[in-house]
């Protein structure tokens, strides 16, 4: 089960943001502002957020990029969501490592697809890394051979 965490201060946004999230299945919870954010995505066992970059007490970028820092967090799913030029949201969205970015004069159309690619992108980079991680641990102790 997908659960996201919409964040975005203003509330128009952010019932759109949810209206169609529940409509594609996904499960919902919402923040209008960053602040307790990390509570929330450990709480409710959150896969995705999906945040705007425009907000009054610290910017969805910022956030994003403290949420990509935080080790406990690495599968975590980020979309950033903007009413801003795309080539700008792209660009923002590439630097902070975001999965995905949707205009939001696309909400309706690409929310869903962009938080599906997010996840499906974080489930690539985790099996990516335990791949890696077991190609190039030694095996265990019990099934050494003796020379």
């Amino acid at each position: 089960m997908i659960r996201v965490l919409v964040i975005d201060d203003d509330e128009i946004a952010r019932e759109a943001m949810c209206n169609v999230l529940v409509r594609a299945g996904f499960v919902v919870s919402e923040l209008a502002t960053p602040i307790g954010a990390t509570s929330v995505i450990k709480r409710d066992g959150i896969t995705v957020v999906a945040l705007d970059i425009n907000m009054p007490t610290i910017n969805g970028d910022k956030l994003a990029k403290l949420l990509r820092e935080n080790a406990h967090l690495s599968n975590l799913g980020i979309v950033l969501v903007s009413g801003c030029d795309v080539e700008q949201l792209s660009a923002i969205g590439e630097k902070v490592g975001a999965d995905g970015i949707v205009s939001k004069s696309k909400l309706h159309v690409a929310l869903a697809p962009a938080i599906e690619r997010a996840v499906a992108a974080r489930a690539a980079k985790a099996g990516a890394t335990s791949s890696v991680t077991t190609l190039s641990a030694p095996p265990p102790a019990s099934s050494r051979r003796p020379r």
